[in-house]
């Protein structure tokens, strides 16, 4: 008997996709593993499924007395300041901030490293982003 059918999910925040075309189903006695790199989506899935997020389109099903409230869930981050309104560019820069001299501002150099440094790890796209606004592999990165 089926307990989830996921059918052409596409999943994402603020109408962007991170997930396109997701379609899988899970089975009584099924396991389902989600596996991927940092940002792909999984948490996104998660909380999609738990009816923390909604999916951009797509369905979710439940079936075989499974429902939302029936599903344990521990989040990777237990604690999030949803009004810390650092971008993710600040939160790289702020790493220049440990040389034991305190400046109200970054030198041109501290700019440099930081791009550099966001560039090296691949993050420019999402640089301007607000930082509590990331999923969770995201913010690892």
């Amino acid at each position: 008997m089926l307990q989830l059918v996921c059918e052409n999910l596409v999943l994402g925040y603020d109408s962007k996709p991170v997930v396109s075309d997701l379609s899988f189903s899970v089975s009584e006695g099924d396991y389902l593993f989600v596996v991927g790199e940092n940002g792909s989506g999984k948490t996104t899935l998660m909380r999609t499924i738990l009816g923390l997020s909604s999916p951009i389109s797509g369905s979710i099903v439940f079936g075989g007395g499974v429902s939302r409230k029936k599903i344990g869930y521990l989040p990777q981050r237990t604690f999030i300041q949803k009004d810390f309104p650092a971008s993710v560019k600040e939160i790289v820069m702020s790493g220049c901030l440990n040389n034991g001299k305190f400046r109200p501002f970054y030198s041109a150099e501290q700019i440099k490293k930081a791009a550099d440094i966001i560039e090296r790890i691949g993050i420019s796209s999402i640089s301007d982003n607000c930082f509590s606004e990331l999923s969770g592999g995201q913010q690892q990165r």
